[in-house]
């Protein structure tokens, strides 16, 4: 006879998850999963350590441990239009974003609280973000972030990004439930292509910035 799960939730996440999801804010996951990575249940941080170690381009990308300086973004800006580099320029400029944002994401430290090798593969993930935007086509409207976190959960699965899609449909149905049905797609969408894409976080796409954008998409099942 199973035996169901002792709830091990400290009262400060029980806490934060109620906050969030008393708010309409996407945003609200933020401190959600912060609070996770400090107090959450050790066997599910540990369940997500082991998932992130266990991605098929894990352990060549420890070998290495590339991690990329930050995008000149003014070199960027004079590359050919379709290429990698340019979409990516012109992504971040319309949408005002600094490409050293999510750089200095406090997630990177929460990870490396956890081991070096954990560590470095969540600080290259955060790296990759906004190019996953551009390589997917998802823009930064709240379903194209849901569209995107849910493509990189299927990639590789993180707390940060899992607890945005696991959130997000329970607020849509307790404040909006009429957009269950976009929200749903949203995620279907992102889940799907993450699934059938070749694994993106190895690769070193700032090496590739002179390449055309729709040649990288064909080249990596992102059509």
């Amino acid at each position: 006879m199973s035996h169901p799960i002792s709830p091990k939730l400290d009262p400060e996440l029980i806490s934060e998850l109620l906050t969030s999801l008393a708010s309409w804010d996407p945003r609200a996951s933020v401190p959600l999963a912060h609070t996770f990575m400090r107090v959450g249940d050790e066997d599910a941080l540990k369940a997500f350590d082991e998932m992130a170690l266990a991605s098929p381009v894990a352990d060549a990308m420890l070998k290495d441990r590339y991690l990329s300086p930050t995008p000149d973004v003014s070199y960027l800006s004079n590359l050919p239009d379709g290429t990698l580099g340019k979409e990516f320029e012109r992504y971040l400029t319309s949408n005002q974003l600094d490409a050293n944002l999510l750089r200095e994401s406090a997630f990177i430290e929460a990870h490396q609280k956890r081991g070096d090798d954990v560590g470095y593969l969540a600080e290259r993930g955060f790296q990759l973000h906004d190019l996953f935007h551009v390589l997917t086509g998802y823009d930064t409207t709240p379903l194209g972030e849901v569209r995107v976190v849910s493509f990189t959960v299927a990639q590789a699965p993180a707390p940060y990004p899992a607890m945005i899609i696991a959130s997000r449909p329970l607020q849509i149905l307790l404040y909006r439930p009429q957009l269950l049905p976009f929200i749903m797609d949203a995620i279907t969408a992102g889940w799907m292509l993450g699934r059938k894409a070749k694994p993106l976080l190895a690769v070193r796409w700032e090496e590739y910035w002179e390449r055309p954008l729709t040649q990288l998409r064909e080249d990596y099942d992102l059509l």
